[in-house]
């Protein structure tokens, strides 16, 4: 019989030689590697086609993560993207993203030296050119806390109005008083014109960022037997009406 093989179609190299003797457990253990790596590179939180990273928590504004592009183009040829008007009775209004794990590789975007990859978003205004977006990154354990809920910050500026755009941002600064380090990101805040009194309404699309390690608890093993070739190995069936000992309820039975 044929084994079957079993690679990424990443950078990574890593490859798997799985024939028929082996347990089902190494093939979880090759599905958790995989999730990894995919997680692991550079990510687009949200398409709003249905593939996401993030969940959406507080905003001081009005969300609608489902609405309809307003302009198909060439910058953006997606049905659907996200819809948000500004609360103007909050200075600093934003819209506070969850991510499913972690961030990784911040710290090559937190840097003034070279050429940094930055984060990239989509968007359609009707405020003016100029207009600045900011991203602050850090930890829900740190919820609404400034500066030390805050890892680092990124800026970035519209240049059209009612056109979309995919703006770029630039690294702006670690915040003095900062208690939050790199491996400790899991949440991503958007604010459209800080520390303004505007209204505008905002459409966004394909936020990207850092990749992103998932939380992963650890997997038991199915209780499932072994695939083996070998037809003179036998599984024991457990006998029937096998008294336990009351004496010892809670003790588990093992197969001898």
């Amino acid at each position: 019989m044929k084994s079957a093989i079993y690679h990424s179609d990443n950078t990574s190299g890593i490859k798997f030689r799985l024939s028929s003797g082996k347990t089902i457990g190494l093939i979880v253990i090759f599905f958790m590697i995989q999730m990894g790596v995919i997680y692991g590179q550079k990510v687009t939180y949200d398409n709003f086609e249905g593939r996401k990273f993030i969940h959406y928590g507080e905003r001081t504004g009005v969300l609608d993560s489902l609405a309809r592009n307003p302009v198909m183009d060439s910058v953006n040829k997606s049905q659907k993207c996200a819809f948000y008007t500004r609360n103007g009775a909050k200075k600093f209004d934003n819209i506070k993203m969850y991510v499913h794990g972690r961030l990784t590789g911040v710290n090559e975007y937190a840097t003034y030296l070279g050429i940094p990859p930055r984060f990239k978003i989509k968007v359609y205004t009707s405020a003016p050119a100029g207009t600045l977006v900011e991203i602050l990154i850090g930890s829900k354990n740190g919820n609404n806390d400034y500066p030390a809920g805050t890892n680092s910050q990124y800026q970035t500026y519209t240049t059209k109005t009612n056109a979309w755009e995919e703006l770029e941002f630039k690294f702006s600064q670690v915040p003095q008083g900062s208690e939050t380090a790199f491996d400790q990101i899991d949440q991503v805040t958007l604010l459209f014109n800080p520390n303004s009194s505007t209204s505008d309404t905002y459409y966004f699309d394909d936020i990207t960022g850092p990749g992103i390690v998932e939380k992963q608890e650890p997997i038991a093993a199915p209780v499932t037997p072994e695939i083996n070739n070998d037809s003179s190995k036998k599984t024991e069936s457990p006998k029937k009406n096998t008294p336990v000992k009351k004496e010892n309820p809670n003790k588990k039975l093992s197969k001898n």
